[in-house]
């Protein structure tokens, strides 16, 4: 009967809910969260004291978003409410999750590992945490120290993610500075350095912030595929240059495995 009942509502499939049944659809994949074996219209009538036909309008919409599953005459989760329960548990962890990788990393290159994030107040980057390197000389940045997106290996990554109109905007604005001898503050010449990091995927600078001092900077992605932050990696200038080609491969696979555990799916 509920088959049939759902076969005579006229509701579009691809209709959208408006905004008074926003806290009827969080009800509704509330319960079936703690429903592994689905529910049928009538059960998730008396679960959410719904009426049958606006319920039936939001289970369409929905199980056409592909967050519910219909099917043997049962309504269950499906692969986007998944995708975003992960997204919420990976999001509560960052940047705690990636850790042991910048740990290890940190390790093996021997060098000072850095996750550093889009500053919420003005366009810079800001490191949120660090995997200092154990050697005697080594780069050393402290937890909420910033560097400027045009100059930092990092803020590069940060600009190669952004939309052509987002950098444009941030390049109108901004005045680059040398922050040392050797900054590059052409802003032509940094439109051309972005395009590079875009196109291959890691930033490298030297003796772009500090002197003798190379940055190595990746892309962390999150499930949807947005750079949500950089992997850095700063080693100073005897040991970076050497080992440039290395380096650059280290960061790019620390970062693509934080992307993994992110639930960022490369292929």
């Amino acid at each position: 009967m509920e088959h049939a009942t759902e076969h005579q509502e006229s509701v579009p499939a691809g209709e959208s809910p408006g905004p008074r049944a926003t806290a009827r659809i969080v009800h509704i994949l509330r319960v079936l969260a703690e429903l592994p074996e689905g529910a049928t219209l009538s059960h998730l009538c008396e679960l959410t004291s719904t009426p049958k036909t606006s319920l039936l309008s939001l289970l369409r919409a929905l199980t056409f978003a592909q967050y519910l599953v219909h099917a043997d005459g049962k309504y269950s989760l499906g692969v986007e409410a998944f995708k975003l329960g992960a997204a919420i548990v990976a999001h509560r962890r960052f940047p705690e999750i990636a850790r042991p990788i910048m740990e290890r990393i940190a390790l093996e290159a021997g060098e000072t590992v850095l996750i550093g994030q889009l500053a919420s107040d003005r366009p810079s980057l800001v490191y949120i945490m660090s995997a200092e390197s154990r050697r005697a000389i080594r780069f050393i940045a402290g937890i909420g120290e910033r560097r400027e997106l045009y100059s930092s290996s990092g803020g590069r990554v940060l600009l190669a993610a952004m939309s052509a109109e987002q950098r444009e905007q941030y390049l109108k604005s901004v005045t680059p500075t040398l922050q040392t001898p050797f900054t590059t503050t052409s802003k032509r010449e940094i439109r051309r350095l972005i395009s590079e990091v875009a196109e291959a995927g890691v930033a490298v600078t030297v003796d772009q912030n500090d002197i003798d001092v190379v940055g190595f900077g990746a892309p962390i992605r999150d499930e949807t595929g947005d750079v949500i932050a950089a992997l850095v990696m700063g080693t100073p200038k005897s040991r970076g240059i050497p080992q440039m080609d290395s380096f650059k491969q280290l960061i790019r696979r620390g970062a693509d495995e934080i992307s993994k555990m992110l639930g960022h799916d490369a292929a």
